[in-house]
């Protein structure tokens, strides 16, 4: 075929995706359809004959890409261009005037002055867009804010998200933000045709259908996004303000939420939160909240950041849905360092889309408190949506039963004792007690600590139950035949009625062991973290691994060398010193050793290179992110903080900084760019 002939069926291509592009934009983003059903199909069969016929001009921006293809194995881990955070919470207006008066002092301008961005919080998953040249690239689950997981092939599927950028005015390297959901009617039409599993609500509805290894079943779920701002950029977009990154979103072909308004200060923002709150249920999806963010770009480069949240930017929480249940009886829960929690078990009711049998009481006082009984009806609430908790007494029971802390565990039968001046009680049995053993190699196998994956709360409360562990050096002793035929479930036979024992199979058992044999090398601050020691959480662990080189160093500090650590008080001091003055914690710790497990030593302190020097980052990173850079500067000696002071070693400085970089030069601090910082670390 001649080149001229290729170059007008390249041309026709285009000019079919181009329209196909537009009808779904009109359709699914504007809701305002061009062309019926019919000639829609007409046009898409158009495009499908051409492809079919000229397979090597097929591109991944082809509307024919958005169906599902095949299965995926699991998710790959992916990092995010720029960081995405979080947002800090208010839940009454005395909170969200507070946060007014933050901004009034930062910004030196009257909060009646500043003009907010006021957009409706979406209650679903977010997701962070990646295009190249206009063509969507990658698409990633928000994740821990640097790290998500690649579901670019399920976001693919989604009609409203386009896969090509209109227009031709954005920059080659694009990250777009937004949220992706499911419409109140769709969620209804999920539950009503999925009889294999039924969701909670439609934000579970949503992060499971998006989280689908098969695309295919991602594709037939009625997912929907909308977006609200920009993440990366390689190039200077010209925008002054969060409003304008909203329309410039909009001439790209992006879905933008139709109640977002400009209001000022404390007043518009009222307003506003009223309005939206008084029209909730009316709205077709799931918002659970106002997002106040300063409309003026410059202002927010000033506001800066705060630990995982913008300055600039404020969630405001609707009230917590209400129910009225029932408290039928209260069981008392252990936990890893023996705390007796009350929990109430409560007349099942829905409240937010999830059904709510169990409350936490806290602890005795709470009870005392709020005069709690046995049979008392109960209004409830999920705290920030997510803990079940009860709010007071609607109707005392006829027949109400005071509630009392037993005296001894109900796990272990060891006395359970109040601690001195403090509100909770805690049982004695220490890790003799199943409860308190159980949670603590649940946190000894956890992310954060050893990160042994596929090893989780069910499995190790069989094991444990069954006596084939009794600590955590036992996970290593772990091997098929103590593994085989091992119960972790009971099923019922749809036939006869009967139950049947669900069993560990080979493959299970191959996974398990080779998820411990993958973690045979850990740094020495996880570890440390991973012994569930009370009060030393990931920072602590970290000043300590700093200071010692070794856990026989560590187990021979004496407390008052402990006590000097930076951060580090007389309780957990005193924690950390008895932890390693047990003779079966030491044994322990020794059976672990002796299993293979090594222990990546710190470097000596006079030879870290930040040795006791405090670095703070600000601005875009090149070629690292933020929380790797962070851990590297930590492992070699230096300490990382948020704000820029007189004590701070150095800012590093990235593109774009914020307000950090001029209290800097205010202070004299070291200025040191990123790629000079790099080649200092020789990296």
């Amino acid at each position: 075929m001649s080149s001229k002939n290729i170059n007008k069926i390249k041309k026709d291509l285009e000019n079919v995706k181009n329209k196909i592009n537009l009808l779904n934009h009109h359709y699914y983003v504007l809701d305002s359809p061009l062309v019926s059903d019919h000639e829609y199909d007409i046009e898409f069969q158009k495009l499908i004959n051409l492809e079919e016929s000229y397979p090597n001009l097929v591109s991944n921006d082809s509307p024919s890409q958005r169906i599902g293809g095949q299965p995926l194995s699991k998710f790959e881990s992916v990092n995010h261009k720029e960081k995405m955070f979080s947002l800090n919470n208010v839940f009454e207006i005395k909170d969200l005037k507070l946060y007014m008066e933050r901004l009034e002092k930062n910004l030196l301008i009257s909060s009646r002055n500043i003009k907010f961005s006021a957009e409706p919080k979406l209650d679903g998953l977010a997701i962070n867009l990646l295009y190249e040249r206009g063509v969507l690239v990658l698409a990633a689950t928000r994740g821990d804010g640097t790290t998500g997981e690649n579901v670019t092939k399920n976001v693919k599927t989604i009609k409203s998200i386009p896969l090509k950028l209109m227009g031709n005015n954005f920059p080659n390297v694009l990250e777009v933000r937004g949220e992706i959901f499911i419409s109140k009617n769709g969620f209804d039409k999920i539950n009503s045709s999925n009889s294999d599993k039924i969701f909670a609500n439609a934000r579970n509805a949503a992060a499971g259908s998006l989280r689908q290894l098969d695309p295919n079943i991602a594709a037939s779920r009625p997912l929907d996004a909308f977006f609200y701002s920009i993440g990366y950029s390689s190039g200077n977009l010209n925008i002054s303000s969060q409003s304008g990154s909203l329309l410039k979103l909009s001439k790209w072909g992006f879905k933008i939420c139709e109640l977002n308004k400009i209001v000022s200060g404390l007043g518009g923002c009222k307003e506003f939160y009223k309005k939206i709150y008084s029209m909730r249920d009316k709205i077709p999806y799931e918002i659970d909240g106002i997002v106040y963010k300063v409309d003026n770009l410059q202002h927010q480069k000033d506001l800066g950041f705060v630990s995982r949240a913008p300055r600039w930017a404020i969630a405001h929480k609707f009230p917590a849905e209400q129910k009225i249940t029932t408290i039928d009886k209260v069981r008392f829960q252990v936990g890893r360092t023996g705390v007796v929690t009350p929990v109430a078990s409560l007349k099942p009711v829905e409240v937010g889309g999830v059904i709510v049998s169990n409350a936490t009481l806290h602890n005795m006082d709470e009870i005392n408190k709020k005069d709690l009984h046995i049979g008392d009806t109960v209004t409830i609430r999920r705290a920030g949506d997510v803990i079940p908790e009860i709010v007071s007494i609607v109707n005392k029971g006829v027949e109400r039963k005071k509630i009392i802390m037993p005296k001894k565990c109900p796990e272990c039968g060891s006395a359970i004792e109040r601690v001195k001046d403090m509100a909770f009680a805690k049982c004695t049995g220490g890790l003799n007690c199943s409860a308190q053993k159980k949670a603590a190699i649940i946190h000894f196998v956890s992310k954060k600590a050893m990160d042994i994956q596929g090893i989780g709360e069910k499995l190790i409360s069989r094991l444990v139950d069954e006596k084939i562990i009794n600590n955590t050096s036992d996970l290593y002793k772990l091997n098929n035949k103590k593994l085989k035929n091992l119960t972790i479930n009971t099923a019922v036979r749809e036939d006869s009625g009967k139950e049947y024992d669900i069993t560990l199979g080979d493959k299970s058992i191959k996974n398990i062991l080779k998820s411990i044999s993958d973690r045979m090398e850990i740094k020495l601050s996880n570890f440390i973290y991973s012994l569930g020691i009370n009060e030393v959480g990931e920072v602590t662990a970290r000043s300590l691994a700093k200071k010692y080189q070794s856990i026989e160093d560590l187990s021979k500090a004496n407390y008052n060398d402990i006590i000097k650590l930076r951060d580090i008080g007389p309780v957990a001091a005193l924690n950390i010193y008895n932890y390693f003055h047990n003779k079966e914690n030491l044994e322990n710790i020794n059976n672990m050793l002796n299993s293979g497990l090594q222990l990546i030593n710190n470097k000596k302190e006079e030879d870290n290179l930040f040795s006791n020097e405090t670095y703070v980052i600000t601005g875009k990173l090149n070629n690292m992110s933020r929380r790797n850079l962070e851990e590297y500067i930590i492992e070699n000696g230096g300490n990382i903080s948020n704000s820029v002071s007189k004590k701070t070693s150095a800012l590093i400085v990235g593109l774009d900084p914020g307000s950090k970089l001029e209290k800097a030069k205010k202070l004299g601090v070291k200025i040191i760019n990123d790629k000079d910082f790099y080649k200092i670390l020789k990296i």
